[in-house]
C-alpha cells in the first residue's frame, strides 16, 4: 500500500527580490544535485518525523555530524 510523502528542499538565499531569489535558488539545485543538496522527507501527517537524503542515502540533519 502506497502512502503519501511530503519532500522539500530548502536553501536560506539572500537576494533583492523574489525574482532573483528563485534563480538562485535554480542554480544551487542544478549545481549541488542529488549527490550534495538534501531532499526532506516525511511522512503526511507527521512532520516531525522528517528525515533528510541524498542520493547515497540518509543524510545527517546537523551539519557538525560531517
Amino acid at each position: 500500500m502506497s502512502r503519501e510523502w511530503l519532500v522539500s528542499v530548502a536553501l536560506p538565499i539572500e537576494a533583492d527580490s523574489a525574482e532573483e531569489a528563485v534563480r538562485e535558488y535554480w542554480r544551487y539545485v542544478t549545481e549541488l544535485g542529488p549527490d550534495e543538496l538534501p531532499a526532506y522527507v516525511s511522512p503526511a501527517g507527521d512532520e516531525l518525523t522528517m528525515t533528510a537524503y541524498v542520493t547515497d542515502g540518509v543524510a545527517p540533519l546537523d551539519p557538525e555530524e560531517d
